[in-house]
């Protein structure tokens, strides 16, 4: 697997930026892809102490539709992990967990990004939503059992967090 990279190009900069990037195959032919640079970012897999999945749901420009998902959101340069799960479970939800567990950190394949999974544990609501001027953001809880017929519902693809889930429910001895 001895790939070389030969040259990178910034193709648009904007949130998010775009690089072609050159690589020198292992059979020696040339290639090209498309990079898309962002920043790292945590997914926060909640659950209140009835065993509730605190989902959100928000409208994201990509699909044009609504989806659902775990809290999420950027981590901040030198925070760690868990702090930017505290801090974005509580600004989208308005719930506080002091029992955060790191699970895994994903990569993608064409982006630049890491996704580090975060499950917190025993969530109460202590405040209401801090958002910003961008998000739009419907908080609403679903027990365990509802959660996981959720997840495995085949007509509904707006869930995007079932690998998070999943590892969340493993953690909890749920699966």
């Amino acid at each position: 697997m001895n790939w070389t990279k030969i040259s990178t190009k910034l193709m648009y900069k904007g949130w998010r930026s775009i690089w072609q990037t050159t690589f020198r195959l292992p059979n020696q032919q040339e290639a090209t892809f498309d990079i898309v640079g962002t920043a790292d970012y945590v997914s926060i897999a909640a659950f209140t102490k009835n065993k509730e999945a605190i989902l959100v749901k928000q409208y994201r420009p990509g699909p044009e539709m609504p989806l659902v998902s775990f809290p999420e959101g950027g981590i901040e340069k030198g925070e760690a992990a868990t702090v930017a799960a505290a801090r974005e479970l509580l600004e989208e939800t308005g719930y506080r967990s002091q029992n955060l567990v790191y699970l895994k950190t994903f990569r993608s394949a064409y982006f630049t990004e890491r996704q580090i999974c975060v499950l917190a544990l025993d969530c109460e609501k202590v405040s209401g939503q801090q958002l910003d001027n961008t998000e739009f953001i419907d908080v609403f809880l679903l027990p365990i059992e509802k959660f996981r017929a959720f997840l495995t519902n085949s007509e509904d693809s707006t869930f995007t967090n079932v690998d998070v889930a999943y590892l969340a429910l493993d953690y909890m001895g749920l699966l």
